[in-house]
């Protein structure tokens, strides 16, 4: 099965190589955002660097009130300050800076503490804070989860699980996971989350996807449950494209089939505003491409056994009752 899924996560690379620029020929080089967005309230995960960074600037110009949450706090000070030279008129943009180091599930917690204590709808959330450790050995975090599972699922997860409250007090929320097309590259199998294996067979590329399709796998049962509860928060996780970015250091040389940062944020910033993104939700739940249209998933997203399966382990790691979703509903009422 795990040599199939490889097999198939290749593939789906090489796809990507071969057809995104001409599958997205049609779309601008940069999507600019009208002043109708300036009532939104938008978090956006790392967000000084690559698509993160496009994403949360024209966001920001668009008129909408931008959280940037980041580890190098001083970097996005300086970051916010350029774009407020690039802004239309020299109008005031409304941007703030606040810490959030997915690398610590204490500092998600602090960070969403934080932020339900000012009781404010947030209308979005986009998870685009990412890691790939290419050709590393495995790593563990100080919680003692290896380092791709806990950057780009469990601190997303339990982030977007701490924020439920601020997100239900919006009109029409959004989840927004950046995902990719590696998660075609392997499987779940939460028995061996975070075994120690021997670096000849430690494979970062295979835990980078890994994460990524628990990631998927988590946010589909995650749109489920709230669903089941008569809540509309669209989930929604999205591949930017093959994208030129420091995720992946020393592999920041430009190329003429890879897209750059801006181009990778075209489609997390139509799945983040864009109102024909209801019409391919199913249950809540949608996969898009980088094209801006629903793309294919792997098939372990299907199973249902499975992606409870994640569910019930991701809340186990990251140390959530069973029943939270239920408690945070039960709080409301």
């Amino acid at each position: 099965m795990e040599r199939r899924a490889w097999v198939r996560g290749i593939w789906e690379m090489v796809k990507d190589i071969l057809c995104q620029k001409l599958l997205t020929y049609h779309l601008p080089s940069r999507l600019l955002l009208p002043d109708q967005f300036s009532g939104l309230c938008i978090i956006v995960t790392g967000a000084t660097s690559g698509i993160g960074l496009c994403t949360a600037r024209e966001l920001a110009l668009g008129g909408a009130n931008v959280i940037m949450a980041c580890r190098n706090t001083k970097a996005a000070i300086e970051i916010a300050r350029g774009w407020q030279k690039e802004a239309p008129g020299r109008a005031n943009l409304n941007v703030e800076v606040m810490a959030l180091d997915l690398l610590s599930l204490s500092s998600v917690r602090s960070f969403a503490g934080e932020w339900e204590r000012r009781r404010k709808p947030l209308d979005v959330l986009i998870n685009n804070a990412g890691v790939l450790l290419m050709g590393e050995p495995q790593r563990f975090s100080k919680d003692g989860i290896e380092q791709h599972l806990q950057v780009n699922h469990v601190a997303p997860a339990l982030l977007s699980l701490l924020l439920l409250p601020s997100l239900l007090g919006a009109s029409s929320p959004r989840i927004i996971n950046v995902n990719s097309v590696a998660h075609h590259c392997s499987v779940v199998d939460t028995k061996h989350w975070n075994l120690k294996v021997e670096n000849s067979k430690f494979s970062s590329i295979r835990a980078y996807g890994t994460s990524k399709l628990a990631q998927l796998m988590f946010l589909k049962i995650l749109a489920i449950k709230l669903l089941e509860k008569k809540a509309s928060i669209q989930c929604i996780a999205v591949h930017p494209g093959i994208v030129t970015t420091n995720l992946v250091p020393g592999v920041r040389k430009k190329s003429f089939w890879r897209f750059d940062p801006a181009q990778g944020a075209r489609s997390v910033l139509f799945c983040a505003t864009d109102d024909l993104v209801a019409d391919n939700l199913v249950k809540d739940f949608a996969y898009y491409s980088s094209n801006c249209k629903p793309g294919k998933v792997s098939p372990q997203v299907g199973d249902m056994n499975s992606c409870i399966e994640v569910w019930k382990e991701t809340l186990e790691i990251s140390r959530v009752k069973a029943d939270y979703v239920e408690q945070v509903f039960a709080n409301r009422d």
